[in-house]
């Protein structure tokens, strides 16, 4: 398996969108192709806002991000954490928020 792309919902017509990828295929662009296939699929059933959250320190993934046109919207600092230390402490770490919006409603004149 190459990996998987999923939706969360969220509210107010807004989704958030996640991938994992086998570290096997990294850097052969299936990651950019499948993200942008799913993007401007939910945007043509009118979504509004798709949300993505990604680890400061892996840099292919955040700019993955940039380059399907998300916008980095906020740096959480030691919002999360997935396992604890040997002393039983979590190993907090950070996150970057980042968002797209749906290029059909400017379109559209739908924005304010």
């Amino acid at each position: 398996m190459i990996g998987n792309i999923f939706l969360g919902k969220r509210e107010c017509e807004t989704l958030e969108l996640g991938y994992v990828l086998n570290s096997n295929f990294w850097g052969n662009g299936y990651a950019f192709e499948a993200c942008s296939a799913m993007c401007g699929n939910v945007f043509s059933k009118g979504i509004h806002r798709l949300e993505a959250n990604c680890d400061p320190n892996n840099a292919a993934s955040w700019k993955l991000l940039e380059r399907l046109g998300f916008v980095r919207e906020g740096h959480l600092r030691k919002d999360i954490y997935f396992r604890k230390g040997k002393n039983g402490n979590p190993i907090w770490k950070d996150t970057f928020i980042y968002s797209k919006l749906n290029d059909r409603e400017r379109q559209n004149n739908i924005w304010l």
